[in-house]
């Protein structure tokens, strides 16, 4: 495999003869998802069988632009996008819209799967923010393309990870286990040889059941419908068609944020309005603070 070039719209690796930045329609394309320092690069590097992102063991992330690097599976071409830090709170805006418009760009016409990469035994309250932002940047039903790899398979040792899935008690990792319909498998990113190929058959054997039960072919939204690589199929956009672009990525993301929030909000109220017991709670809670806010504040006064 050839060395990554880079590109108008981050780096792109020629693995295999596919050197546009738009992937063959027969393509397996993949993004990889997840909070910073989680292995994101790693488990790319594996999935190729080749290291081509740049990867070391850390909380903070070494990847600084999207990157994407293809490699074949049973002869099929597999495109693989690797993400920086867009999928947590910190993010910057002007650089965070930038590099959510070029994952856009190097994952069109749209990813077959979404793979959420996570430690294993440390799924985090930034591993939680991270599914959110999954969805405000893509649209909340690309959680029906997520694909959850746990990394650090080997710390299992003699232990199953289905068994670890079962019997785990964090309740927001059960939560999103069962928002991407059980599907999860375990990378062991220094494994070489058999043991590499073996965890990449599981992979494939989980992608190829989501593509079959899909009603989709991929995962797709208004913003992928517009991007101006899909409509030209070449990398000649001008610096205002790109400004544009951005804009438009600003404001899907606002408006799927928006709505994400929407949907947090009716989900607290119909679980209040099932449990009426609940509801009173949260209203004497609510009621004491004012209370207590009241007299804080003429405390003050005098």
């Amino acid at each position: 495999m050839e060395g990554p070039k880079k590109s108008k719209h981050g780096t792109t690796g020629k693995g295999s003869g596919e050197d546009n930045q738009i992937a063959s329609p027969y393509s397996l394309r993949l993004v990889l998802v997840g909070k910073s320092g989680c292995g994101k690069s790693a488990t790319g590097n594996s999935i190729l069988c080749q290291t081509v992102f740049k990867s070391k063991l850390g909380a903070q992330t070494v990847t600084r632009s999207c990157q994407v690097a293809t490699g074949t599976w049973n002869g099929r071409n597999i495109w693989v996008v690797d993400t920086p830090s867009i999928f947590e709170a910190k993010a910057k805006n002007q650089e965070m819209y930038k590099d959510i418009g070029d994952c856009y760009l190097l994952s069109a016409p749209g990813p077959h799967v979404f793979l959420l990469v996570t430690q294993l035994g440390r799924f985090t309250a930034q591993d939680t923010v991270a599914v959110r932002r999954v969805k405000e940047v893509f649209g909340i039903g690309a959680m029906r393309h997520v694909v959850v790899i746990f990394t650090h398979k080997e710390d299992l040792g003699d232990g199953s990870l289905d068994d670890y899935v079962a019997n785990t008690d964090n309740h927001s990792l059960k939560s999103l286990i069962q928002e991407c319909g059980r599907r999860y498998c375990g990378f062991n990113n220094r494994a070489t040889g058999e043991e590499q190929r073996e965890q990449l058959e599981v992979l494939m054997a989980v992608v190829k059941s989501l593509e079959k039960k899909s009603k989709d072919p991929y995962y797709t939204n208004d913003l992928y419908l517009d991007t101006p690589e899909l409509k030209k199929g070449r990398d000649d956009i001008t610096q205002e068609e790109y400004r544009c672009y951005l804009a438009k990525v600003k404001a899907h993301f606002e408006e799927q944020k928006r709505h994400w929030v929407s949907k947090a909000l009716l989900r607290v109220t119909n679980c209040m309005l099932s449990n009426t017991g609940l509801s009173a709670i949260l209203v004497i809670c609510l009621l004491i603070f004012l209370a207590l806010l009241i007299n804080l504040c003429m405390t003050q006064g005098h």
